[in-house]
């Protein structure tokens, strides 16, 4: 018999029904099955434990039921000890000589049950708005519903209608997804429930973080579990912002909820909710980004020397009057069928967003200066005209202006495309004499982040040590293309990449000081500018920076349209404008124009 199947045999003997057989083979299966329930790991999939206090788990089984498992104190102890958790205090003597005890959700009281959630998922948060779910268990995790969720939260599942019938929760369905955002309106909630999480202190108009400040305050050591950085915690920090959005280049909401899971258990960490000023935590150092690192760490010395040939090469900088014989490749990602990240209530789509914002650089470079503009997408309904929109119709004629031109129909060969159309328009430029270092490459997309409260503008550039294995694309689909015949991929050297990381560092860092000239918002939280993502255990560049031979080249996320504020300022025309504008004061300040 599996442990889950032992389990729920024993639970409810345990609660309803007296145990049965002499003494002594009653204790010894209470003992087993506390060891099973309590203190060993989940022996099958579709159960979670969580401590909530010493000796008492929050555990969710297939996704829907849940409990608070423990092991009952003796004698006089029980009543106050079970006072603490349940709906009906004086139905604690059921439980009086039970070893181990699973104590069903509905049985609870609403401050218990309140914990039981918030420490089974803490990606969750409440505001003004009502409670925001991040779902977490699907698959052989078991199957999150509407239903139930609408059960622990608002006291009835019929209510999962209303819910669905909210503007904010346009994508979600009965069964729910990994990593979905559901918003449980304040108006439906149980009292309880709408009190609001304790947010990390965030200052829209707040500077920069001084990572470099920050840094020196990580210190380094090594305990049995392996070598960490240690971080201490200031007034008003998180765990999720203070240690793993700052410290690590850790993008997806998953990834990063792991990662707190993981520092939290390393730091010894009960309640990440009930956090002081001055708390250690321990980061383990394969974590960290590698500008965190010990000065001592392969993986730093790298990253140093690269911003060592990062400032030689700005002493080498190639100067331009007017960006006269720059070349400027502009890639507007997604588009056709792939919309990339939405948000339907408000109508807006990622796609068209990097349209608009690309047409508007290309009319101020083509206008106010110089330089020689190519885009690697278009939008035949519109041509090239920006639009004063603050809701957008999501279409799908968009066009990769490959020979023969590209639809858009599948994202990845659409993105393998675009690096075979940018590196045909390198050859093609260079065969005429222009400067290489005079060619820039510069993809715009828009940021999901699933935490609505992180915000701000980052660039991505090609870090060297993930292109040294990039795949080759040849034959069907791509043999029909003739940028795919005529320029396949070459893989670059070391040098080379070295070189290509640190020019687009340099160019990364114009970019993002021109945006706080504008008064436009950088992501604050961590590096603003990132040379991998780091996703699934693993480590990558995007396609574009990885496998374009233009060496200067950089993916800019404008902002965050998981954030209300981000989501108002990507509507506003004026504001993506007004962003373009400092893509352009980018370029100047990058070609001393």
């Amino acid at each position: 018999m599996c442990f889950c199947a032992l389990s729920r045999r024993c639970e409810s003997g345990l609660r309803e029904q007296p145990l049965i057989g002499p003494l002594i083979l009653r204790r010894l299966l209470c003992v087993f099955l506390l060891f099973l329930v309590i203190l060993a790991p989940a022996a099958c999939a579709g159960v979670v434990r969580v401590e909530l206090d010493s000796g008492v788990f929050a555990t969710l089984r297939d996704g829907r039921q849940l409990f608070m498992e423990c092991r009952p104190p003796q004698g006089d102890a029980l009543v106050p000890f079970f006072k603490r958790y349940l709906a009906k205090p004086e139905a604690a003597s059921i439980y009086r000589r039970r070893t181990a005890v699973a104590v069903r959700y509905d049985q609870l009281n609403p401050a218990t049950q309140r914990r039981i959630l918030l420490a089974l998922f803490p990606g969750d948060t409440v505001d003004a708005d009502g409670w925001w779910h991040t779902v977490r268990y699907t698959g052989s995790d078991g199957q999150e519903t509407l239903w139930t969720l609408c059960e622990w939260l608002t006291g009835k599942g019929t209510t999962y209608r209303t819910v669905m019938s909210h503007p904010s929760n346009h994508e979600v369905g009965p069964a729910l997804t990994r990593g979905q955002r559901v918003l449980i309106p304040a108006r439906l909630l149980m009292p309880v429930m709408k009190e609001f999480t304790r947010p990390p202190v965030q200052d829209t108009e707040a500077p920069p973080v001084d990572l470099g400040a920050v840094t020196q305050e990580l210190t380094y050591g090594e305990d049995r579990h392996g070598p960490y950085a240690l971080y201490r915690l200031k007034k008003g920090e998180a765990l999720y912002t203070a240690a793993v959005v700052r410290f690590t280049n850790i993008r997806d909401n998953d990834a990063i909820m792991k990662a707190c899971a993981t520092i939290q258990r390393r730091s010894g960490i009960k309640d990440v909710r009930d956090m002081e000023p001055g708390d250690k935590v321990l980061i383990p150092l394969d974590m960290l980004a590698d500008r965190f690192l010990p000065e001592s760490n392969a993986r730093r010395q790298a990253y140093d020397e690269t911003i060592r040939e990062a400032r030689r090469l700005r002493g080498e900088r190639v100067g331009t009057k007017d960006l006269a014989g720059v070349v400027v490749v502009l890639d507007p990602g997604h588009g056709g069928r792939d919309q990339g990240c939405s948000n339907g209530s408000h109508k807006l789509y990622e796609d068209e967003l990097n349209y608009d914002v690309a047409c508007r650089i290309k009319k101020i470079l083509e206008t106010k200066t110089s330089a020689t503009v190519y885009m690697t997408l278009v939008d035949p309904s519109l041509g090239y005209k920006a639009v004063d929109r603050r809701a957008f119709v999501h279409d799908t004629d968009e066009e990769l202006l490959t020979t023969p031109r590209y639809s858009n129909q599948d994202a990845k060969i659409s993105a393998n495309l675009r690096w075979f159309l940018a590196n045909s328009i390198y050859a093609s430029e260079t065969a005429r004499g222009a400067d290489p270092r005079k060619i820039v490459f510069t993809s715009i997309h828009t940021d999901a982040i699933y935490n609505p409260r992180l915000r701000g503008a980052m660039v991505y550039i090609p870090g060297a040590k993930h292109r040294k294995d990039s795949k080759r694309y040849t034959g069907s689909p791509y043999s029909r293309y003739r940028e795919a015949r005529e320029n396949p991929y070459q893989r670059p050297t070391s040098s080379q990449c070295r070189r290509s990381e640190a020019l687009s560092r340099n160019l990364a860092e114009d970019i993002i000081e021109a945006l706080g000239r504008r008064r436009i918002r950088r992501h604050l939280e961590g590096p603003s500018i990132r040379s991998e993502i780091r996703r699934n255990g693993g480590a990558y560049v995007p396609a574009v920076l990885r496998n374009t031979v233009i060496p200067t080249k950089v993916l800019v996320e404008m902002a965050n349209m998981t954030n209300a504020t981000d989501r108002k300022r990507l509507a506003d025309p004026e504001w993506r404008q007004t962003f373009a504008e400092a893509y352009v004061d980018a370029l100047r300040a990058y070609y001393g124009s």
